[in-house]
């Protein structure tokens, strides 16, 4: 057998080299054709998830209208103006999805929810707009408002606005309190200051009681025995009561009912001026003071068995400082509010989200809401206000 010769050897040494270099070639194209139907399946399960999420984004963002529908008493309000000074109309700047609220009801057919405030249901909208959500709003009790014990009015409703903390938008008139410094006790040339012109029997007879024991001075149409108050130029009434009320030591907060969480801008405006609020009214408000420092801010007249007693209470107070300035603790120490209080219903009125921001929120989470609203018709046994549910029980011994 004869051996090959070296030509024939040097081509067939370049034909294997030919044939594995191809080989190669075909086994990355096959790889490259699987990698690509591979990535082009990727590519597609990709595409579909952004076109899911751009369809949330889309449903999420698109803007809510809030039409406030009637007036507010009298007058159109005014909405999204002075949030610090008056919240009640307001949506902000920078609420997590795009938010206004409007009065113009031109615009009611990109509306998604109608807002009639409680005292104004004479002004109901059109049963041609029950496909959007309506919301009733109130800061009245049921006691001078209607509307809030009326079964026809309140199924009408999907949501409700309301002073009370367990509404579906608490909004109460007790606003956070500025921790602006007090007058010091030895410069308040005031005792105690009363300032109320609806003179409901129970407050006004329990007033007039106290009146027999210590010096108030009443300023309002009840029990009046100083003169009217007096505003510096632009100043409103609620800023001239708290400018007034920064000299007095005390001041007396008795709303006109004990309906659950009724608390008005009174409690508000005595807290923020440093005078220490006399309490006659809801339980409820517990739940504004078991948080931070305003556990010992305000004085409880059911923690005395009279009048008297209160009085006795409040004159030794009156010339004990370091006593009195334990109420006002929160005012130099801060509020020190704990993590737990920004998740409660007064921890989201005061320092979360804007009214009518959550408003949004909730109509483009659920627009359909509750099919109606229970009544409240302020006559539970807490609520019923008499003179001798407030002549009882003392608790704290003068």
């Amino acid at each position: 057998m004869q051996s090959a010769t070296p030509s024939a050897l040097k081509v067939t040494f370049y034909g294997m080299v030919i044939l594995t270099f191809i080989g190669i070639l075909l086994f990355a194209f096959i790889v490259t054709v699987d990698n690509n139907e591979t990535n082009f399946g990727d590519e597609s399960k990709d595409l579909t998830k952004r076109e899911q999420s751009d369809e949330i984004n889309k449903s999420t963002t698109r803007k809510v209208v809030i039409l406030y529908w009637s007036r507010v008493f009298s007058a159109t309000p005014n909405v999204n103006s002075n949030p610090d000074a008056w919240p009640f109309f307001y949506a902000g700047n920078n609420c997590p999805i795009p938010c206004e609220l409007t009065t113009d009801k031109k615009r009611v057919e990109e509306a998604s929810a109608l807002v009639v405030h409680a005292r104004n249901t004479n002004e109901i909208p059109p049963k041609i707009y029950k496909h959007l959500t309506w919301i009733l709003h109130t800061n009245e009790n049921p006691n001078y408002t209607p509307s809030l014990r009326d079964p026809n009015i309140m199924k009408q409703f999907n949501y409700f606005a309301s002073y009370r903390l367990d509404s579906d938008f608490p909004c109460p008139e007790f606003v956070k309190p500025t921790l602006e410094p007090p007058v010091p006790l030895a410069e308040k040339n005031g005792l105690i200051i009363a300032i109320f012109s609806n003179c409901e029997p129970v407050r006004t007879r329990y007033l007039a009681e106290l009146m027999k024991y210590i010096k108030v001075d009443s300023y309002g149409g009840c029990l009046r025995n100083k003169d009217s108050l007096v505003r510096k130029g632009k100043m409103n009434s609620r800023h001239a009561v708290t400018e007034l009320q920064r000299n007095y030591k005390f001041s007396i907060v008795f709303p006109n009912a004990d309906c659950a969480f009724y608390m008005t801008e009174k409690i508000h405006s005595a807290l923020s001026a440093g005078s220490v609020p006399i309490w006659l009214g809801t339980d409820g408000i517990d739940e504004v003071l078991r948080w931070g420092n305003l556990k010992h801010s305000v004085i409880k007249v059911k923690d005395f068995s009279s009048p008297k007693a209160l009085a006795e209470y409040l004159a030794k107070l009156a010339k004990n400082e370091t006593e009195y300035n334990k109420y006002l603790k929160w005012k130099y120490q801060g509020f020190q509010f704990p993590k737990e209080y920004y998740k409660s219903a007064i921890g989201q009125w005061w320092d979360g989200l804007p009214l009518y921001c959550r408003v949004c929120l909730r109509v483009s989470q659920d627009p359909q809401g509750r099919k109606g609203l229970p009544v409240d018709r302020c006559d539970g046994p807490d609520q019923r206000r008499t003179i001798e549910k407030w002549l009882q029980n003392a608790t704290l011994k003068v």
